[in-house]
């Protein structure tokens, strides 16, 4: 499979020629337009999170650990200084290094993460998130999904690139594991990714004229 610097290297190049044609559209300005770019390469990096050694995946908890210790300190503020700190403490740790395990126990590398699946789930999610969540417009809702799901398909492509020797002319035994449509094998899994798109999907509007723009940059390059 591909390293980490070829999917950092791809995720950018790619991320960034799309994120130009997201410019064009007149819809965003510069700083929208570094954010999606960013989007597009932590996306193009995230398919790996079901591999249990990545700096990725110690990366990812790490936030999240610090994310439950300010939930913590936020929510049980009337706590004694000295309790407030260990109550913080111990949810850092929990997060860091007990669901971490979980997650690591329960995920394969080359599993229900590296599907297409996978990719749209991530997508339609970040679309839902970011509406949700943010003031940021449907536009750029839908802009920020079509980075997130094409960072994350452009790290699949590179995976399964990797996977044919040249030299030799022939299929490696990992060919076929990462750009497939779905995970049989990690069925419970893919029934949550297939659970959030379909939940997301739903409960997202359309964009108003991202996808008109999108078709006049289009059609305008293939003039």
């Amino acid at each position: 499979m591909a390293n980490f610097n070829t999917h950092l290297l791809g995720g950018a190049v790619a991320s960034g020629m799309l994120t130009s044609s997201m410019l064009l559209t007149g819809l965003f300005n510069p700083g929208q337009g570094m954010a999606l770019w960013i989007a597009g390469i932590i996306a193009s990096l995230a398919p790996d999170l079901d591999a249990d050694t990545t700096a990725i995946l110690r990366g990812l908890f790490n936030v999240l650990g610090m994310m439950a210790s300010f939930f913590t300190l936020f929510t049980f503020p009337e706590l004694p200084l000295l309790f407030l700190w260990g109550t913080m403490l111990a949810a850092f740790l929990c997060v860091r290094f007990v669901l971490m395990k979980i997650f690591t126990t329960l995920t394969e590398h080359r599993g229900s993460f590296h599907s297409l699946l996978a990719a749209i789930s991530f997508g339609l999610l970040s679309v839902f998130l970011c509406s949700r969540f943010t003031q940021q417009g449907i536009d750029f809702a839908w802009a920020l999904g079509i980075m997130v799901f094409s960072g994350y398909l452009v790290h699949l492509i590179l995976d399964e690139c990797y996977a044919v020797d040249l030299s030799d002319m022939e299929f490696k035994r990992s060919f076929g594991t990462a750009l497939k449509p779905v995970s049989i094998q990690n069925w419970w899994a893919s029934g949550i990714f297939l659970a959030i798109a379909v939940y997301c999907a739903i409960q997202v509007p359309l964009p108003q004229e991202l996808h008109q723009q999108l078709l006049v940059i289009a059609n305008a390059k293939l003039a």
